[in-house]
């Protein structure tokens, strides 16, 4: 899979081979070595990394001694660790030639040369600062050609690489004046330092050699020709190679299998890292835990042997055309019990063979729609994949005339949920730990949980629709806030508590919350001033933290400068102004009704300008309430309201 042999195939030979090759393994996040929470700039220990990847490559045979190889590769590796959390590249590619020659009965030696050919980041596109080169040299043992033949090969290659891509960053790491991270080392996999790389592999040969197994140890040595300067103390706490001796190595075993004469083969391999998996170098793209291949290939020799002449008597069989039939399909959302979706169709669904695997599978057009080759008559059964929907399935039969059958396909749409997730932090932006967190969804359901020590939190499967949040923390006044959710994508959100003041300008009496500020309004006027957003959070969170208050009238009073019935209004309004800042922020509205009552109630007469001062303000009368805990539980907390006699007192003042 990875070491060359010093032999080759006939002069005009072409060798075509597809190779697969997939891991998934959260590897480069730990403890030792943490990376950088894209989200929140804290530190991860653990994370997700998927990698998948292809290559397609084509040999060809000019003389007996030598040969020539081209090969394009793409691979995509996706991480919840890193933003962009997926990373692509398409059409690295390298061309290269091989000179062998045989030395005695059974040994062979050679050499070669390849051209590394990188895209660059940001776009497709070659980037000639990134290209790079491989020298090998090459010895082969194939014990087939001793006098007593042993089905055994093995083969050893000593490479010299030239490793340029650590180039293709370069922009990218002046504009943000920072290495790029370890996520984005390994799936643009960029060295900064050349390489000698030493491969050793042995291959058996059974049934006629049509099954091959094979075993591969390959060990990469850093060299620093390229005097890279490692940056020491990086936040990735990367080791420099300067400092700490790496050389990444790998173990593959596999196996590949010639089932037919005509050149078709198949490969299976698996690589399993050794070194290099979970100590991470800056200067060396990291080395996978393990990496399993898939692949097939086809020889096709251009000059074929002359033919030997045969005369065979045949019967002649005579075959009688069966009428043949198609199928059209319409793929499309299952109807829900409201009828919306029946005739919607599907874009991109895969439509695969259920019961005949060996027919290829079909995607739905822009209209949800496929139609198939001409079909011999029978039962077809499809099993419909469409990405937001459950697997379907749907059945039909072709009858023995020939015709075109209608075939309806629904499948039911998985659950259009969305993920919350958000930060709790304080007034200087660290952290709130330990915070409960009350979600109320659009749906209506409710959910519950708890800040992390990094004051995070996050809650999957919340419905489409306007979220309210409500947090609640020791020391910490009560904080709400709202978030627009939307299906199937996280939904960030910053929420900011505020300390609770040493001195409470909040009071809880028997029959009135009590103030000792004034809440501030702009004059004649029923705007509030910012100067009383934390006298009115502190309210909030009265209201929030004490729900045996089951409902209180906001009363506004003035004065008597200017007309009774502007007073009125005036008071009315900012009374109601009130009201509405505290629902706002979380209190429910069924437990609050505001009311002016203008010049009327005044607590002091009107002769001075320190008594109208009085005068103006703002009060919470409190009208029903439960029992608090201690209190007589036969009292009557419905009836519960200020007396008659003793006028409560405020300090709130309302400029007029």
């Amino acid at each position: 899979l990875h070491t060359q042999h010093a032999q080759g195939g006939a002069p005009g030979q072409f060798r075509l081979q597809f190779m697969t090759e997939y891991f998934s393994a959260g590897f480069l996040c730990s403890p030792e070595f943490p990376c950088v929470n894209p989200r929140t700039g804290g530190a991860l220990t653990e994370h997700s990394l998927d990698h998948i990847g292809g290559q397609l490559s084509l040999g060809f045979g000019i003389l007996k001694w030598l040969e020539g190889h081209a090969t394009t590769t793409a691979y995509a590796n996706s991480s919840d660790a890193n933003r962009p959390a997926l990373i692509q590249v398409l059409g690295d590619s390298s061309i290269g030639l091989k000179a062998f020659g045989k030395l005695g009965s059974f040994f062979h030696v050679g050499g070669g040369i390849d051209l590394w050919l990188v895209n660059g980041t940001g776009a497709v596109g070659l980037d000639g600062s990134g290209t790079s080169a491989k020298f090998h040299g090459i010895a082969t043992a194939d014990l087939r050609g001793l006098e007593k033949k042993l089905p055994l090969r093995f083969s050893t290659n000593l490479t010299y690489s030239l490793d340029s891509t650590g180039a293709v960053v370069e922009v990218d790491e002046a504009r943000r004046n920072a290495p790029v991270t370890r996520i984005e080392r390994f799936g643009l996999r960029v060295n900064r330092v050349d390489h000698f790389d030493i491969k050793l592999g042995g291959e058996a040969f059974f049934l006629e050699e049509r099954v091959r197994p094979f075993a591969e140890l390959g060990i990469d040595i850093p060299i620093n020709r390229q005097n890279y300067e490692c940056k020491l103390n990086n936040p990735s706490r990367d080791k420099c190679l300067a400092n700490d001796a790496l050389a990444p190595s790998r173990f593959t075993i596999g196996a590949r299998i010639l089932p037919w004469k005509r050149g078709v083969s198949f490969t299976a391999a698996f690589d399993i890292g050794m070194e290099g998996t979970k100590t991470f170098l800056e200067e060396v793209s990291p080395t996978p835990p393990w990496m399993m291949y898939l692949g097939a290939g086809w020889a096709i020799d251009t000059k074929e042997k002359p033919p030997v002449e045969t005369v065979k008597t045949i019967e002649k069989v005579v075959q009688v055309n069966k009428p043949k039939g198609k199928i059209a399909g319409f793929v499309h959302e299952a109807a829900g019990a409201d009828g919306k979706g029946a005739t919607a169709g599907i874009p991109g669904a895969i439509v695969s063979w259920a019961n005949h695997p060996e027919l290829t599978a079909l995607a739905t057009g822009s209209d949800g729609r496929f139609n198939t080759q001409e079909l011999d008559p029978g039962d077809y059964a499809f099993a419909i994949k469409a990405e937001g929907y459950k697997p379907g399935e749907c059945t039909t039969k072709i009858e023995a005339a020939a015709s075109t059958v209608q075939l309806d396909c629904s499948v039911e749409a998985l659950p259009r949920l969305g993920v919350v997730v958000g930060h709790a932090k304080d007034e200087k932006g660290d952290p709130v730990a330990n915070a409960t967190v009350k979600l109320k969804a659009g749906n209506g359901k409710e959910l519950q949980l708890s800040t992390d020590g990094q004051g995070l939190f996050r809650f999957p499967d919340v419905s489409p629709g306007t979220a309210s949040l409500a947090l609640e923390a020791d020391a910490y006044l009560a904080a709400v806030a709202s978030v627009d959710v939307k299906a199937r994508q996280d939904n960030t959100i910053d929420v900011t508590m505020h300390h609770r003041p040493k001195n409470a300008l909040v009071t809880v009496d028997k029959n009135e919350i009590r103030i000792k500020q004034q809440i501030q309004f702009e004059v004649n006027q029923a705007v509030i001033l910012p100067a009383s957003s934390a006298l009115l959070e502190e309210i909030a969170d009265v209201f929030i933290k004490t729900p045996r208050i089951r409902r209180v009238e906001v009363q506004g009073h003035t004065d008597n400068t200017g007309g009774t019935e502007r007073n009125r209004v005036l008071s009315d309004d900012r009374a109601n102004a009130v009201r509405n800042w505290l629902v706002s922020h979380g209190v429910s509205p069924e437990r609050l009704v505001a009311k002016g009552f203008g010049e009327s109630k005044p607590l002091v007469p009107n002769v001075t300008a320190g008594n109208k001062a009085r005068n103006r303000r703002v009060q919470f009368v409190i009208l029903e309430q439960d029992a608090a805990a201690g209190t007589d539980p036969g009292a009557n907390p419905q009836k519960d309201a200020p007396a008659k006699k003793k006028t409560p007192k405020s300090d709130i003042k309302l400029p007029k």
